[in-house]
């Protein structure tokens, strides 16, 4: 019984903390950040302030969870297990297909983690420790094993999985964030085709490009 309490306890914790999550997102993205007080992100979870408190004791620390939450770092950590054996030529734009597809999802996040961000640099640097580099890393780790099978050339792999991933976040902001597709649309399919075309022929060794 002790057992089935504590497991009860923990599925009601983590269903408290989603509830706080998604309200504090849905109200942050029509209010934005500063104009959402703390009582109502709890109203909107259906929960009382001092319940709320229990689970995040600021409102900095929500938004840090909500952008640990909804990282790449999960998808980047599945692909990584499912394309192990797959050639590069196969799966980079496989992987570069799911990355913009969630990225695609979650822009309006993205853009409310730019604007705050930018605004406090330490949480900038929580952001760079908690969600980027360990994404880095871990897409690193995945790009070193293909070099030392010779199926990629040897390079900086850090730098690589910064630098493909940047290419679509970049895109991400000037097409879905800054509204450039308006002005010239890009199809999803020339992103994922044009990025991985690009990457893998800075990547493959010469014989393969």
């Amino acid at each position: 019984m002790p057992r089935v309490a504590a497991r009860s306890r923990e599925a009601l914790s983590e269903t408290r903390r989603d509830q706080i999550l998604e309200a504090a997102v849905h109200l942050w993205l029509s209010r934005g950040f500063h104009a959402t007080p703390v009582e109502a992100i709890a109203r909107e979870a259906g929960l009382g302030k001092g319940t709320l408190y229990l689970y995040f004791p600021t409102k900095e620390a929500i938004l840090q969870a909500a952008v640990e939450r909804w990282s790449l770092l999960p998808d980047l950590e599945a692909l990584a297990h499912t394309l192990d054996d797959v050639p590069p030529e196969r799966a980079i734009p496989l992987v570069v297909s799911r990355l913009w597809g969630r990225l695609r999802e979650r822009a309006p996040l993205v853009a409310l983690l730019f604007r705050e961000i930018s605004l406090r640099p330490e949480d900038a640097r929580g952001f760079l420790e908690r969600v980027l580099l360990p994404a880095n890393r871990l897409f690193a780790a995945w790009l070193d094993r293909h070099v030392e099978r010779g199926a990629l050339r040897p390079l900086d792999t850090f730098v690589a999985a910064r630098g493909l991933v940047g290419m679509l976040v970049m895109f991400l902001l000037t097409q879905e964030i800054f509204g450039g597709a308006e002005l010239r649309p890009i199809s999803d399919a020339a992103i994922v085709e044009t990025v991985s075309g690009l990457f893998l022929r800075g990547a493959l060794p010469a014989g393969r490009r």
